[in-house]
């Protein structure tokens, strides 16, 4: 996600006005003037006046998805690649309800965005009329915030709030209720004007953070990046301070955005989500520059403390609430992660030159010989060849990778591959890698979606998993219908791989845990690149590992939405 560009304040009057001043109109204006172009949706009763006032154009285009997933994934991708609110329109409670496993990963990867549904009309409310429900109730769990609007008077003030809530921090979706009649309704209310407000911040204790960084050890001080360096626009800057540092930097378990371009000698990799191993990696530190939110999240439980009780913590976050919540920090400061860097560096200026010289020649060592570790493994799994039908998912990741064209923006939810396609995926530019952290599958094909139409149209690369790709296969169908030209690759292996690995190694005495219930998805296969086929697309499966760059650079020649099904085995299988 890219910063927020203050200078969209007054955005060009272009929707269509009825004469009367209807609350739609009011929510009409209030989308004009925050830059939305796109409603992302899925249409019921409940949003027929704002359909009927789209219909007479001028306004946001309307992006018809056929499940409420599919369209908040859009929206997510959207949001996080312009770094502005994205608008969702929903359908009551059903809607609603099935747009939940999507919407949570939005709270966690803090994407902005306003998501509304249609309420039934306020007036029959208390009957508890058909589709009707407590939405605000049911939203509250997965966003950030969530009300009604009771009068029509209040929707301008409410709806604009929503826009401001969905970027202040922390950030976060935000959900809003309509009650149908309300939009029908004229009111005389004036629509608030957009407020242009400011968070680059730059903490106070500044001198004392540069300090307690000038004075670590050079050979055990590390900074640990989240996706807050991203959203802030603070990559270029983290670069810059990172190579006077001669330190090596890490990216945050499972982070969601570019942190760091992965091309670069003091690049160390993201943090195990897995507490022993992250505590191994974190040992012989004794100081950390810790940039962004939950930075030492894991997966299962392990009888371990991520962090060494030995490792002094400087935590930079732009919200006060990410500060000694989980991890005791010896300095933590709040400000805005690229103003902060860039104070930061001119007051690294007292570092010894010999020091950071030798610091910097040994985490490039250590990153040459991960580089060729990588390049080893490769090697043996291009030589494993095929077994099965299937390729080894490292070889057809590098494969995939290696076809990419340059500058691709990759939208990741490989899920059992991901560590492949982040061990391998050379990028060096904001917003050239998306994932979702909140883990909810089917996000990552409607999200590549969001994000190419947010960048007007330009090819995405998302590379997912069969499990995952089968939550909202429907989301090609919405590609086909706007010439989105995404690519979706889909590496098959034919169940729920991680929970497989999960089972033997939290119960090995079940044995095979390919024969467990409910753990695999080939009991009958399914023909995925014929499903691509029926929603309109492009669509092959190729299974020789000289396929499979072809096939993918095939797909991104081509014009509109593709599919590329790769079968893969497991890695142990290979």
């Amino acid at each position: 996600m890219v910063p927020v560009n203050l200078d969209r304040e007054d955005v060009s009057s272009s929707f269509a006005r009825s004469s009367a001043n209807l609350g739609v109109d009011v929510l009409l204006e209030v989308l004009e003037s925050e830059g939305i172009r796109h409603v992302f949706g899925n249409p019921g009763t409940t949003e027929l006046p704002l359909i009927a006032a789209l219909a007479g154009g001028g306004g946001p285009s309307y992006v018809l998805c056929l499940h409420e997933g599919v369209a908040v994934g859009m929206a997510d991708g959207h949001a996080r690649a312009t770094g502005r609110p994205s608008f969702v329109n929903l359908h009551t409670a059903a809607g609603l309800g099935n747009s939940m496993g999507v919407l949570s990963n939005a709270v966690v990867t803090r994407t902005p965005m306003v998501v509304t549904a249609g309420q039934q009309d306020s007036r029959q409310l208390m009957a508890e009329p058909f589709l009707s429900g407590s939405l605000a109730e049911m939203a509250a769990g997965v966003v950030k915030r969530a009300s009604e609007v009771h009068r029509v008077d209040d929707l301008g003030l409410l709806c604009r709030r929503a826009f401001r809530d969905a970027v202040s921090e922390p950030p976060g979706p935000v959900f809003l209720s309509l009650p149908m009649d309300l939009l029908q309704t004229e009111t005389t209310a004036p629509v608030p004007p957009r407020s242009v407000v400011s968070s680059r911040t730059v903490p106070a204790e500044i001198g004392e953070l540069a300090r307690m960084i000038v004075q670590a050890d050079r050979a055990r001080f590390a900074v640990v990046a989240g996706d807050e360096v991203a959203t802030s626009g603070a990559l270029e800057s983290l670069v810059r301070v990172a190579e006077k540092l001669g330190c090596v930097v890490y990216g945050t378990p499972m982070h969601s955005d570019l942190v760091f371009p992965t091309t670069h000698r003091l690049w160390g990799g993201a943090l195990p989500a897995d507490a022993v191993q992250m505590r191994a990696m974190l040992a012989d530190y004794e100081r950390l520059l810790v940039i962004g939110s939950r930075p030492f999240m894991t997966f299962m439980h392990r009888d371990a403390w991520p962090v060494p009780e030995s490792v002094k913590l400087c935590h930079l976050a732009p919200s006060p609430t990410d500060l000694g919540r989980t991890y005791r920090a010896a300095l933590g400061v709040v400000g805005d992660p690229a103003a902060t860097l860039d104070a930061l560096e001119p007051l690294l200026a007292p570092l010894a030159p010999a020091d950071v010289a030798a610091a910097r020649r040994a985490v490039e060592a250590a990153s040459l010989e991960r580089t060729a570790s990588v390049e080893r493994a490769v090697a043996e799994a291009e030589a494993a060849g095929e077994a099965g039908g299937r390729l080894h998912p490292l070889a057809a990741v590098r494969a995939v990778v290696a076809a990419l064209p340059r500058g691709t923006s990759v939208v990741d939810e490989a899920v059992t591959n991901d560590p492949y396609v982040r061990m391998l995926l050379r990028a060096d530019r904001a917003g050239g890698f998306f994932y979702s952290r909140g883990g909810g599958l089917g996000w990552g094909v409607a999200a590549a979606m969001g994000v190419s139409l947010a960048r007007d149209r330009s090819p995405v690369a998302a590379i997912t998993g069969d499990g995952s790709f089968l939550y909202g296969p429907q989301a090609l169908w919405t590609a086909k219908r706007e010439d989105i030209p995404v690519v979706a690759i889909v590496l098959n292996n034919g169940g729920y791989l991680i929970l497989q690995r999960l089972l033997s190694e939290v119960l090995p005495e079940v044995g095979d845990a390919s024969k467990a219930p409910g753990l695999v998805v080939d009991e009958p296969p399914v023909d995925i690149a014929a499903l691509g086929r029926a929603f309109g697309c492009r669509a092959v499966r190729v299974s020789r590992l000289d396929e499979v760059g072809d096939a993918v650079r095939a797909a991104f020649e081509g014009s509109g939405p593709h599919l590329v099904e790769v079968p893969v085995s497991s890695p142990e299988a290979g």
